[in-house]
């Protein structure tokens, strides 16, 4: 992963560049999952 693309998400998860650069890769990978979560598109449910 390059810097850009690691301060890329941090920044995209709420971060700034300086937050992002101080945490670890672990935290940012977590918001990152977290964000994907709340960020997609809600299912239709099919009842038969």
């Amino acid at each position: 992963m390059t810097r850009a693309h690691y301060i890329r998400i941090g920044v995209l998860c709420g971060l700034t560049r300086r937050e992002t650069l101080l945490s670890t890769p672990g935290e940012a990978g977590d918001l990152w999952e977290l964000y994907i979560q709340a960020h997609q598109p809600k299912r239709k449910r099919e009842d038969d």
